[in-house]
């Protein structure tokens, strides 16, 4: 059974790569697709400036004890560049949240009657500032629910936009993000139903504003540093996130099947989220869940739909720098993961769906869901041959060398695939490059610990164990 075991890791591990490859094929031609059609940041603010077809945005930021980092967030949402747009803060809660944002930005109580479209708890009172220079920001005082998707629903409850856009209140949004996710609605001869917006770390960036903000905020949270993990571990979720912005989401995006739009950075119709029943509260993976209900209901009622991934950066978001940080993300992503593949199962393997049901899903579940104990059941099998004395260190090191190569590769891709996009303005890219290879050498280790993480998730999922809000990731 074991030598059946190795060969199907083997024959496995052939298969997933070769997926990569064929993403990779996808995202190219995407790009040079996108190369013909998009102009330059400029070009696009000057014709949707112009545009009296230009749709209004919502900006809803969940908020839960986030008192070190709201102001931030909200002062990079006041400088966006964008015509008709305004912040909905959702506070969960948060009495100091709630009085640190009434005396940063002159905000009164409103007359307000609540219409619940969509699914929340009670919204206590809605807040607009006195100073003009703060007309495009509102408060929600709610009870809390527990999860981000309750204050979600409740900024949609509010927001009376054709659009919005879900991001945490410890992401930093880009002047021309809005710009940016909107091109390719207005471009769409279907609805669009949702954007996906590329998403980097703001840990120790060298972008000069990015890392004023970034180290402003830990400044309030009253971080230290605490040696080589803090700047290790961002380092190795930035290649991770630009693998999936870049090459996964990128490549799906031409079959029109996305995976996810990230909760950190999504961009949706409005009119079709209160259709699909708003964000799921019991569901750890919100957003996950929120695209597959709205891709459900379009396909249900026969109407056709795009979703677009922006290979451009739109928002940074501050990745884990501990082991403790980031063990509660990965637990959370994995534990997401599992719900989403029983809750939805309906849709894997099911044409009625489209791509999504037929590629998009049988792959998230052989290569991400499947993967998960594969690699835990390796491990355990590599342990048992140590022990024994039986590894076969030929194959083994023919096995390894080839994922290792790979894995390599797939980062030199990942860099010219940046550098052809102009993902990020970095300082110094041929430095930001050189750290990406050497991250690539050692993922393996980190990789290792994702798994432990991950089979926690799992552990946490059938127990019914770690809901609790957390703000990393």
């Amino acid at each position: 059974m074991w030598y059946f075991f190795s060969y199907l890791v083997f024959f496995y591990s052939l298969v997933i790569m070769a997926s990569y490859l064929w993403l990779c094929i996808q995202s190219y031609r995407v790009q040079k697709k996108l190369a013909l059609e998009t102009p330059d940041d400029e070009t696009i603010k000057y014709i949707i400036d112009r545009s009296p077809l230009a749709p209004s945005v919502s900006i809803i930021v969940p908020a839960h004890d986030d008192k070190s980092t709201v102001t931030t967030t909200v002062d990079s949402l006041l400088q966006l560049d964008y015509p008709r747009y305004e912040i909905i803060i959702v506070s969960d809660e948060s009495e100091d949240q709630l009085q640190l944002l009434r005396e940063t930005y002159q905000l009164e109580p409103v007359p307000f009657t609540p219409v619940y479209k969509v699914p929340c708890r009670k919204i206590r009172g809605l807040y607009k500032s006195s100073n003009p220079a703060y007309a495009n920001l509102t408060v929600v005082d709610k009870l809390s629910g527990g999860r981000k998707s309750d204050s979600a629903n409740a900024g949609i409850n509010v927001c009376t936009t054709d659009y919005f856009v879900n991001t945490d209140a410890d992401c930093i949004v880009e002047p021309m993000a809005l710009y940016r996710v909107m091109w390719p609605v207005m471009n769409s001869h279907d609805t669009m139903i949702g954007v996906s917006g590329t998403m980097l770390m703001s840990n120790n960036c060298d972008i000069d504003w990015i890392r004023e903000r970034y180290e402003d905020s830990q400044k309030k949270k009253g971080k230290r540093e605490r040696g080589f993990f803090p700047f290790l571990l961002p380092k190795f979720q930035q290649l991770e996130y630009m693998r999936s912005f870049l090459i996964g989401k990128l490549g799906w995006s031409e079959l029109n099947a996305l995976p996810n739009i990230s909760g950190g950075f999504g961009f949706f119709n409005t009119d079709i989220v209160i259709k699909s029943g708003g964000y799921d509260n019991t569901s750890m993976a919100e957003d996950v869940d929120m695209l597959l209900r709205m891709v459900t209901y379009m396909k249900n009622n026969g109407l056709k739909y795009t979703l677009a991934q922006v290979p451009k950066v739109c928002c940074w978001t501050a990745g884990p720098e501990t082991f403790t940080e980031m063990k509660n993300q990965r637990t959370r992503w994995a534990r997401g993961l599992f719900e989403i593949t029983v809750n939805h199962f309906e849709m894997f393997f099911n044409r009625h769906y489209g791509v999504m049901g037929i590629f998009t899903l049988p792959y998230i579940f052989i290569f991400e869901f499947l993967a998960i104990f594969i690699e835990a059941l390796g491990l355990y099998w590599l342990g048992i041959l140590l022990i024994t004395d039986a590894v076969n260190w030929s194959t083994f090191f023919i096995i390894f060398g080839m994922v290792y190569l790979f894995s390599i590769l797939m980062t030199f891709v990942l860099m010219f695939f940046d550098y052809r996009l102009q993902t990020a303005p970095w300082k110094n890219r041929k430095k930001r490059y050189l750290t990406f290879f050497w991250c690539s050498v050692i993922e393996m280790l980190y990789h290792l610990m994702l798994t432990v993480f991950s089979m926690i998730g799992f552990y946490q999922y059938v127990t019914n164990k770690g809901k609790e809000w957390k703000s990393i990731g």
